[in-house]
């Protein structure tokens, strides 16, 4: 009984760029690229008979021409590989898409926005799945293309997302699709993080998530399923292909008395926590602890120090300023009087409001010593 090697990725999103990585974001555009690039290389270091793509390997349908060309040549030069492309919502298979008008290898084998079999025999394959043709598609209750009964490895490649029903806009993959669709695997697209190999009844299915994280908000390990399928088998592993990692982190920078200072406590948790390649990911810091009050830490300043050394770094300043505020408003100053007031309030507000209360207080009391930005709120 026959296997095929197999390389799943998904969410690429070549061109990407993340607005709030600032002046790095335009060079975070083109690692996407070479991330994919790098993917391809380990499909022929593992060689991989197949590799399946499953949706938005481009941001969008308006990928500049370099980055199609990039793609192009990089999938013509791995050969002996076959590229199954499902299109997903943010690339569509239209007359807009990236692909359109152009020369494809004869490796790249897109599949329609209508069911679709591609039948490899040199491989025992058989290819299902279709595209989205539009930003949004209705999800089906069964595939209506139905395998036949012999040693051949089935294997689907979609874009959607796993629902109870199809009220989506996303093509909506119930369990009954996935048990009634005779597949050995279905290679998922859509979601950003990955999950483990599931199992509905005969069918093993995966999202792969994201090679690259989109944003602070997708924290995980980023990479691909690679491995070897068939009938009853499944022995597919994550494998990290990351350039980078979104790191949110939380510091303690308690005792600190300047900027440099705790620049310095912050790398050297960020060092010690993720290792040497640490100075390779993006990092969001976010300061906590107690300082003592007259100490000006400033984000800005911080954020720079980390930059020289790591490759991106966001700060954000949620310390506690160390003062017996009761003693502070009785002062007859107007930091006193403000103080004053301001615990007047706190005290008698709702629960719900005290956090943005006492985030206001420590604001107003910086300001009495430094600058506060707009958005540090």
């Amino acid at each position: 009984m026959g296997s095929v090697r197999l390389l799943h990725c998904a969410d690429i999103h070549i061109g990407a760029a993340d607005s709030s990585l600032g002046s790095f974001a335009q060079t975070r555009r083109y690692e996407t690229l070479l991330t994919f690039e790098r993917i391809i290389d380990t499909a022929i270091d593992r060689k991989i008979q197949v590799a399946a793509i499953a949706g938005d390997l481009f941001d969008s349908n308006s990928a500049e021409t370099s980055l199609v060309d990039s793609v192009i040549a990089k999938i013509a030069a791995a050969p002996d590989i076959k590229f199954i492309y499902a299109a997903g919502n943010h690339d569509p298979l239209n007359s807009s898409s990236p692909f359109a008008g152009r020369e494809l290898p004869n490796n790249l084998f897109i599949l329609g926005g209508k069911d679709e079999c591609l039948t490899f025999d040199d491989l025992g394959l058989r290819v299902y799945g279709r595209s989205f043709e539009n930003t949004h598609m209705q999800g089906e209750k069964n595939f209506s293309l139905t395998p036949p009964d012999d040693d051949y490895v089935n294997l689907m490649v979609l874009h959607g997302e796993l629902k109870s029903d199809l009220k989506s806009d996303y093509n909506a993959i119930t369990p009954e699709f996935i048990t009634s669709s005779g597949m050995d695997y279905i290679a998922l697209g859509h979601v950003h993080k990955h999950t483990e190999i599931l199992k509905l009844e005969n069918t093993y299915f995966a999202y792969c998530g994201c090679p690259e994280g989109q944003g602070f908000d997708e924290l995980d390990e980023k990479g691909v399923y690679i491995g070897e399928i068939g009938k009853g088998l499944c022995k597919l592993e994550f494998v990290r292909v990351a350039k980078r990692m979104n790191i949110y982190e939380k510091v303690d920078i308690s005792g600190t008395n300047t900027s440099a200072e705790a620049a310095f406590t912050v790398l050297s948790v960020l060092k010690k926590k993720y290792g040497e390649d640490y100075v390779n990911n993006l990092y969001k810091i976010e300061l906590t602890g107690d300082i003592q009050e007259g100490t000006i830490i400033s984000t800005d300043e911080i954020a720079s120090r980390i930059s020289e050394v790591v490759c991106f770094a966001k700060v954000n300043d949620r310390t506690e300023i160390c003062v017996n505020y009761e003693e502070l408003a009785k002062e007859n100053t107007l930091k006193g009087t403000f103080v004053k007031k301001m615990l007047e309030k706190i005290n008698t507000a709702q629960v719900s409001e005290r956090d943005m209360l006492k985030a206001a207080l420590k604001l107003g009391l910086k300001a009495f010593v430094s600058e506060v930005k707009f958005d540090e709120a």
